[in-house]
């Protein structure tokens, strides 16, 4: 275990990693990936149903957890009052009533339903990034697939606002910089395994050897980057008091909700175009090329006469 730890952390994993995401040819085959499979398109389709599905959750969380009709998990609430504050709602009044228990059994099925089939597309956009796409039929692993990829990331956006937010910790003194920074660890970890098992099912038929953490880790990054840049963006907003400030926070929102849809079919495009082109950007800067391997002259026997 210890060796191993440590040879990830040798400058040569370093370089090969480097090298990886600076390959010219795998974000040309990115590029060429994205406009065949119009990436654009359907990545505003999926940000489009998840928004309908969000507003028609967080909608029937928040009714539910003010009429206390079920216990309901801190991160549901913590999910929902997210939706809220991201979009600008106005908080709903604790007696209103618009919709009894079947209605709003009714529209969290709906909304359900949308982040469905949001998911859907968005596992059919990976699959065609593995070269799955739509030849093969469906069956009940590829039918239930969206299903569990809604509720997998319905339980990591919930866990990870319950880490990362106004969270219940220890009191403060010394030892709360740690606990935050351990907060926040958990709350990676947990996105990139989700990440790595959306990567891992959505294929119909898993290639041996193929990566999944070269994906993995450009989104991650390129999805902290992007959330930083939405923090940023809407605390300049909120310090400037525009009047239209608000419009403002709801297309930031938006961008940033579609940069991170589009990161998932980017990731999956990475890990594909590694396994193609291994060899060339496996070796470590400063490396020789391997031998060639020995040709069939060298087995030959002389036999004498």
């Amino acid at each position: 275990m210890i060796k191993r730890f440590l040879h990830y952390l040798s400058p040569a994993v370093w370089a090969s990693t480097l090298a990886v995401y600076g390959s010219g040819r795998l974000w040309r085959e990115v590029w060429l990936q994205a406009a065949r499979s119009r990436w654009a398109e359907v990545a505003a389709a999926i940000a489009f149903l998840w928004l309908l599905g969000l507003l028609g959750l967080s909608f029937v969380l928040l009714q539910v957890q003010q009429q206390q009709i079920l216990p309901l998990p801190a991160g549901a609430g913590q999910l929902a009052r997210g939706v809220q504050i991201s979009l600008a709602i106005a908080p709903v009044e604790t007696n209103a009533n618009l919709l009894g228990r079947w209605g709003l059994g009714l529209l969290g099925l709906g909304a359900w339903l949308c982040l469905v089939a949001g998911s859907q597309k968005l596992m059919q956009l990976v699959a065609a990034a593995y070269g799955a796409g739509h030849t093969q039929p469906g069956n009940w692993r590829t039918r239930l697939l969206p299903w569990g990829v809604t509720l997998l990331g319905l339980v990591l956006a919930g866990l990870v606002l319950s880490l990362t937010g106004a969270a219940t910790g220890p009191q403060p003194g010394p030892m709360t910089p740690l606990w935050r920074l351990g907060r926040w660890a958990i709350a990676l970890a947990s996105v990139a395994l989700g990440l790595a098992a959306v990567y891992r099912l959505a294929p119909r038929r898993w290639v041996p050897g193929l990566p999944l953490w070269p994906g993995v880790r450009l989104g991650l990054l390129l999805g902290i980057v992007g959330l930083g840049l939405r923090y940023w963006g809407l605390t300049w907003l909120a310090s400037q008091a525009l009047a239209y400030g608000l419009l403002l926070s709801l297309g930031l929102n938006l961008g940033a909700l579609y940069g991170l849809i589009l990161l998932v079919p980017v990731g999956a495009q990475v890990n594909l175009s590694t396994l193609r082109h291994r060899g060339a950007v496996s070796r470590p800067w400063g490396m020789p090329s391997p031998p060639a391997p020995p040709s069939f002259e060298s087995f030959k026997i002389n036999r004498r006469n």
